[in-house]
């Protein structure tokens, strides 16, 4: 299962950074540092100081909560949502059987207990008594097999993965390879109650099962069968009943999806009655926040946008450092990329500090190995890929790519030729690309580079017909991250395969020690920092900026704002 590493919408978020100051020259009365048991997870809280000025497009609103957002892929079904901004508003709909806490642990939500056996390899979950959808119907244990079911299922095209991932479930395989009908380690004990059996132990399985959402088998169950999956994709724009605080009402494709309150919803009716995600551009986030049109937004995290935000007087904002990272991604399928001294000497000729500072200033800094310092797990490697072109171009000379007569560099009559696509609009691309052009020309590459949006990028990957691509992912509590570098890894686009690097993950999900864990996770880092399959960028501050009406907004590196959407309310 993905853990909900989600591929991340690249102009909206890209980077973490451990600068936790506000930034900008704010009072000290309006500012408020809340942290959470990890030292590096502070969330830094800038409230509004006037009001008076707020536009009267926001202050006539009533009862509607307005979030911008970039477009999402349109698909609404939990156990297809690929993109952040399609998990967001499935996030709203449909609830996680556990949640992060704010220290990247996992706690019950719609379970009222788990429990693991003895052997390490069954897991008891009990949904809370009085559970309901909502249309009415009750929440039962068969609403939590049956998505698994579909998971399992072999003509499954979704990201997550019960049978060959981190988390196994017993008889998976057979379900998928047709040779069962039912799943042998999905035991339904009651209404309330499920169990659900591994062939080997996880340490990823409490996160794995516990972070994932139930379906209504009464809605979703019509468009599926055991060997054809091909009819939920009918469901993708037009959900069932739903556990989560708001309902979808309407999909406006390219302009707004509309949701309201979920009276049923099990902490309560949401304080906001209605919802709705509005189709917005980076390059307009701030602008609608100024006019009032939207009420939240995650606007780049730069010096300017930050200041910009604190002048405007009604304006409130948290900034923390985000769990997920931005990379460039080689296509490891193409024989070019499988050589390591091309892919280190094209990341140590890249000036990746040129490129962040441009973009981030002080709220991000470069990386060189795929996790979050807001994680436990977290470990330098051994390599810093500093910017060094005499370098990077040794490297090539020693590898056998020679400068021609062109001054395109050649190995085996092959030229070191990319092509770079990015999505736009995009300033991180912009600036990448800027920088990137000139450096990998000096170095000897004939270098191209295309521009699309998001989707049009994303399907592209799918083809296999590209070199490079820039993109981000949005981590969860869970470190272990094999489906995006585990040979033939549910979420490894790229071809990427080390067989040191696939027993160091066998090791991770067999591990329960935690100290022990942390000593593999430094092993597992300072292995893919040395063969790099990706040119990790930075990481930076997340930044959520909201019209100052709007009150009980909880964010941080581990908790989503969509998690607590029920608390936020909109003051007149």
């Amino acid at each position: 299962m993905k853990l909900k590493k989600v591929l991340m919408v690249l102009s909206l978020m890209l980077t973490a950074s451990m600068a936790v100051s506000c930034g900008g020259a704010a009072n000290s009365s309006s500012v408020s540092k809340e942290k959470s048991d990890l030292t590096s997870s502070i969330v830094t809280t800038y409230d509004a100081t006037d009001m008076s000025k707020n536009p009267e497009t926001a202050k006539n609103r009533k009862d509607t909560l307005i979030i911008g957002t970039e477009a999402p892929d349109g698909v609404l079904n939990p156990l297809y949502a690929e993109s952040l901004n399609d998990d967001y508003i499935t996030d709203s709909m449909y609830e996680y059987l556990m949640t992060n806490t704010e220290n990247g642990e996992v706690e019950d939500n719609l379970l009222e207990s788990h429990g693991l056996s003895d052997d390490g390899l069954t897991y008891t979950f009990k949904l809370k008594k009085d559970l309901t959808w909502s249309d009415g119907n009750k929440i039962t244990s068969k609403d939590i097999a049956f998505p698994i079911k579909v998971v399992c299922d072999g003509t499954y095209t979704g990201p997550l993965d019960f049978v060959t991932g981190k988390t196994k479930i017993k008889g998976g395989r057979d379900y998928k390879e047709g040779k069962a009908e039912d799943i042998s380690g999905i035991q339904i004990v009651d209404d309330e109650t499920i169990k659900i059996t591994l062939e080997e132990k996880s340490s990823s399985a409490i996160y794995d099962l516990g972070v994932f959402r139930p379906i209504p088998e009464s809605y979703y169950g019509k468009y599926y069968r055991h060997g054809n999956t091909d009819g939920l994709k009918e469901t993708y724009k037009k959900p069932g009943p739903v556990s989560g605080a708001y309902k979808l009402t309407s999909y406006k494709e390219g302009q707004e999806i509309d949701l309201e309150a979920n009276s049923k919803y099990h902490k309560g009716t949401p304080k906001t009655k209605n919802l709705i995600y509005k189709i917005t551009e980076e390059d307009v986030q701030i602008p609608m926040l100024q006019s009032g049109d939207v009420d939240i937004v995650s606007p780049t995290v730069s010096e300017d946008n930050v200041e910009t935000i604190e002048g405007l007087g009604y304006m409130s904002y948290k900034l923390f450092p985000t769990n997920g990272y931005g990379y460039i991604a080689f296509n490891e399928a193409k024989p070019i990329f499988k050589d390591k001294a091309v892919r280190q000497a094209l990341a140590t000729g890249l000036d990746r500090a040129k490129i962040v500072n441009s973009v981030y200033g002080k709220y991000a800094s470069v990386i060189n190995v795929p996790q979050s310092k807001a994680s436990w797990a977290y470990a330098d490697g051994d390599k810093d890929y500093a910017f060094d072109m005499d370098k990077a171009k040794k490297m090539l000379d020693d590898a056998g790519w020679k400068v021609g007569s062109d001054g395109i560099r050649e190995k085996n009559g092959q030229k070191l030729e990319i092509n770079f696509t990015g999505t736009t609009p995009n300033s991180v691309v912009d600036a990448l690309l800027s920088v990137a052009t000139d450096n990998w020309k000096e170095l000897g590459i004939k270098f191209t580079s295309e521009k699309m949006d998001f989707n049009s990028m994303t399907a592209k990957q799918k083809t296999g017909n590209w070199d490079m691509l820039f993109m981000a992912w949005v981590l969860t509590a869970d470190p272990n991250d094999s489906p995006i570098y585990g040979t033939n890894g549910s979420q490894n686009k790229t071809a990427y395969s080390n067989s040191k690097v696939d027993e160091i993950y066998k090791k991770i999900a067999a591990e329960s020690d935690k100290d022990k864990q942390k000593e593999l996770f430094k092993e597992l880092y300072k292995e893919l920092n040395e063969d790099l399959p990706y040119i990790y960028m930075y990481q930076r501050n997340d930044m959520w900026a909201y019209n100052g009406r709007v009150k009980g907004l909880e964010v941080s590196p581990y908790v989503r704002y969509t998690y607590n959407l029920y608390k936020v309310s909109v003051e007149d």
